[in-house]
């Protein structure tokens, strides 16, 4: 990914490694400044940063930018033909925020390190996109949508059509991790009759439910997720919202 921009008399140049990253991830890239003039320069704290930011307010020009990592240039002045170039290495949260429809981490860069910024696209974890696509291969869970929320990563599921699953109108399940166990929170939104007065009603309800597991029980190595232990601790959940037989 390459960015550029002017503000004459100075020319800056940014490139990075990669055109996506997931959460834990770690940004590499370098930043070069040219100064086109005929004076000294001073650039005061110059160089990158990331930035997580409301996407609307960027545009705009309004966002208050508060870095999680940056890297500065050593020297504060340029010469007339000189260019300067600093490697910058910036390492992504294991459960830092990922691009969603509102929010966005960006890299950032000039003179006060925010004179112009790039987008960076945050995924989840390959381990969470794993477990979705479990839910979807043997349960039939199809995402609508994943987005940052407090807690963590948030994915909305649309349930299958299923009768054993008919009473359930939706899932949000949301990953976390704190520091080497997974946390998977289950807010099923359900219908359930209500009996007890004259008309039958529907009422809806959330049913919540929490795991976690450690490591053995979600992974056999790098990037290699334990598919039965998983699948277990899924099926245990599913169990308690699925509709029972009465015969």
């Amino acid at each position: 990914m390459k960015g550029t921009f002017f503000n004459r008399p100075l020319e800056w140049n940014i490139e990075t490694q990669g055109e996506s990253w997931g959460q834990g991830d770690t940004v590499l890239g370098s930043l070069k400044v040219k100064n086109h003039g005929l004076e000294n320069i001073e650039l005061g704290e110059s160089g990158v940063g990331v930035a997580h930011a409301d996407i609307k307010k960027i545009h705009a020009r309004t966002a208050n930018l508060k870095f999680d990592v940056k890297a500065s240039f050593e020297k504060n002045t340029i010469a007339p033909g000189e260019c300067l170039e600093l490697h910058f290495s910036l390492a992504l949260g294991p459960n830092c925020p990922v691009t969603d429809k509102k929010a966005s981490y960006y890299l950032t860069y000039g003179r006060g390190l925010s004179e112009n910024q790039l987008q960076l696209k945050v995924e989840p974890k390959i381990l969470f996109t794993k477990i979705i696509g479990l839910m979807d291969t043997f349960h039939r869970f199809k995402v609508k949508e994943y987005k940052s929320g407090k807690q963590g990563v948030e994915y909305k599921l649309i349930p299958p059509t299923s009768r054993e699953m008919a009473n359930l109108e939706s899932l949000a399940l949301t990953f976390s991790m704190i520091e080497d166990k997974l946390h998977l929170a289950f807010d099923f939104q359900v219908k359930k009759l209500d009996t007890s007065s004259i008309t039958t009603k529907v009422n809806k309800m959330s049913i919540n439910i929490k795991k976690e597991l450690l490591p053995r029980e979600y992974s056999l190595g790098t990037d290699m997720i334990n598919q039965d232990q998983l699948l277990k601790a899924l099926e245990s959940v599913i169990n308690e919202v699925k509709l029972k037989s009465v015969f």
